[in-house]
C-alpha cells in the first residue's frame, strides 16, 4: 500500500515519517510533498497514491485545493493546526482529520480506520459543524523542551509572553523575562500553539494574551501593543492581521 505525504514543515515530516515506519511498516512512503504546485507535479508524474496524509495549510495555500481538481477520489487524513478547517475536510470526503501535534495514538486510530474499510469507504457528510467535532481531537502542545548550553529546560506554555523572530533566529520570551532560543520556525511554532491564547500579529512576533499590556491606534488602522516583558521592537499588527487580531481579542477567531 502506498502512501503520500503533505507537509511543509520539515520537523512535522519527519516525525510522521518516524511514526508511520513505527505503527505502520507494511505502508510505504511513495512520495513526499511540500506545496500545492509541488503535490500536483507529483501526481501528474506518477500513479495516484493508496492513500494520503495532508497539511491543510501549506505554503502556497490550502491543500483543499489539490483534491478538488483530482480525477478521482483519494482517501485523506488532513492534518492541521486548527479545528476551524475541519467541515471543509469533511466536504472533501476526508477520512480523518488530526489535530498538531500529531498523537501515536490517533494517527494509528486513523490508518486502523482506512485498512478496517477495505481500503476505502467515503464518510458521509456531518449534517451540522457540532456533528464532526468528535472526530476532530483537540489538543495542543503545552510543554516544551528548549535547550540552554548543556541544561535542558521545560517550557509551559502559560510562561511564554511571546515569540520574536531576530536576525533569522526564533526566540521565546518568558514572563520572568528569560531569552530562550529555539530551533524552530516561527511558523512552525505557531501551529503548535493554542489559538485561543496566542497570536501572530505581524511577520516577526507572535504574542501571548496575557502578555498584552496596552493598546493604541497606530497608522492605517493598524493597531501597536505594549508587551511585558518589554521589547524594544515595535509590536504592531500588520494591516492585513489586524481586523482577525480584534476578533481574536474578544474570542471571536
Amino acid at each position: 500500500m502506498n502512501l503520500l505525504i503533505i507537509e511543509d514543515e520539515q520537523n512535522a515530516m519527519e516525525r510522521l515519517e518516524k511514526m508511520i515506519t513505527e505503527i505502520a511498516p507494511d505502508k510505504k512512503i511513495s512520495g513526499k510533498c511540500g506545496s500545492i504546485k509541488q503535490t500536483i507535479q507529483w501526481l501528474n508524474e506518477n500513479e495516484y497514491p493508496d492513500l494520503i496524509l495532508s497539511d491543510v495549510q501549506l505554503e502556497d495555500g490550502l491543500s483543499f485545493d489539490i483534491f478538488e481538481q483530482l480525477e478521482k477520489e483519494i482517501p485523506i487524513i488532513f492534518i492541521s493546526a486548527y479545528d476551524k478547517f475541519a467541515i471543509d475536510a469533511f466536504k472533501l470526503k476526508g477520512l480523518h482529520y488530526l489535530l498538531k501535534p500529531v498523537k501515536r495514538n490517533e494517527l494509528r486510530e486513523a490508518i486502523d480506520r482506512y485498512d478496517s474499510n477495505a481500503g476505502y469507504s467515503k464518510p458521509s457528510l456531518p449534517a451540522t459543524p457540532e456533528a464532526a467535532i468528535p472526530v476532530v481531537s483537540k489538543s495542543y502542545q503545552e510543554r516544551f523542551i528548549i535547550h540552554v548550553g548543556s541544561q535542558i529546560r521545560l517550557i509551559h506554555d502559560n510562561e511564554i509572553a511571546y515569540i520574536f523572530t531576530e536576525s533569522k533566529v526564533v526566540y521565546i520570551v518568558t514572563f520572568s523575562n528569560q531569552k530562550l532560543l529555539i530551533d524552530i520556525s516561527l511558523e512552525a511554532f505557531e501551529k503548535l500553539l493554542n489559538p485561543a491564547l496566542f497570536y501572530r500579529i505581524n511577520r516577526q512576533f507572535i504574542v501571548g494574551l496575557k502578555s498584552i499590556q496596552k493598546m493604541t491606534t497606530a497608522s492605517k488602522q493598524r493597531i501597536e501593543l505594549v508587551l511585558a516583558p518589554t521589547t524594544t521592537y515595535e509590536t504592531i499588527t500588520s494591516f492585513e492581521r489586524t481586523p482577525q487580531f480584534r476578533k481574536w481579542l474578544l474570542g471571536e477567531s
